[in-house]
């Protein structure tokens, strides 16, 4: 059957992407993706709505949060996570954000164009791909029929020249010969 755009669908894959979106750390993952020929992960840049912002010690906690809300940024609930330790064994941290709303704005109406796009062109391939399938269903269908009517013709000609050869070669009708006399004349 050929497939419409439903816009429940559209508008439900929209929300899913955004959401992924919102809550997804920015940054390089060194594990995104995975090479197919050598199944070694590969390192891609993630864009999310979440920004972190490294703390080298405790004691700079502040001016770091101080300088992500003068640039736009609202604290996440994750707030200061611990994320290791230096060479000295003192604690380092990450303050997660959210990014500005401005900036997330735009990344949303990106994803939802990119997913409409996407979904555009799977309906458009699935109707393509169903018109094509049907295309070639009737054509083999009327093959086929093509096939039997030559087939019918072939067999009903073959009869008619059956008929013509068996009326013009009768079997002869063969005469008696003599018996044969038992003695010398």
């Amino acid at each position: 059957m050929l497939k419409k755009i439903d816009e429940k669908e559209l508008t439900r894959r929209i929300q899913a992407e955004q959401a992924l979106y919102k809550d997804r750390k920015s940054g390089i993952d060194h594990y995104a993706e995975v090479d197919p020929a050598s199944g070694r992960p590969v390192t891609k840049y993630i864009d999310g709505g979440v920004e972190t912002f490294p703390v080298p010690s405790a004691f700079e906690v502040l001016p770091v949060y101080f300088e992500a809300v003068a640039l736009g940024n609202t604290l996440h609930p994750l707030g200061l996570v611990q994320v290791g330790l230096d060479f000295h064994g003192n604690p380092q941290f990450e303050l997660y954000t959210h990014r500005p709303v401005q900036v997330q704005k735009l990344a949303l109406d990106k994803i939802a164009a990119d997913v409409t796009t996407q979904y555009t062109q799977e309906i458009e391939s699935h109707n393509a791909a169903f018109i094509e399938s049907e295309v070639q269903a009737q054509l083999d269908i009327e093959e086929r029929r093509v096939a039997r009517e030559l087939a019918e013709a072939a067999a009903k000609r073959r009869a008619e020249i059956e008929a013509e050869v068996r009326a013009v070669y009768q079997p002869a009708e063969t005469a008696e010969a003599p018996a044969p006399t038992k003695g010398r004349k």
